[in-house]
């Protein structure tokens, strides 16, 4: 039985779904496939295989991105 607080699907996180997406683009690169279904198995292979924080440093690393070509 699914805790109180288990993300059952992405329809109600568009955050964490972009974040999903862009992390996808970024490791398949072309072969990156962002429909629902394969956005939700990415996703479920992360938790279950405890590699989460490989999805939260990508951000990380993507925000340092972002703010250096902001800042010139």
């Amino acid at each position: 039985m699914a805790q109180l607080h288990e993300i059952q699907n992405l329809d109600y996180n568009p955050i964490l779904k972009q974040l999903l997406i862009e992390y996808i683009y970024g490791k398949y690169e072309e072969d990156a496939i962002i429909d629902d279904l394969h956005l939700w198995q990415e996703f479920r292979y992360m938790v279950d295989n405890n590699k989460l924080i490989e999805l939260f440093q990508f951000e990380c690393m993507s925000n340092k991105i972002n703010d250096e070509q902001h800042t010139g």
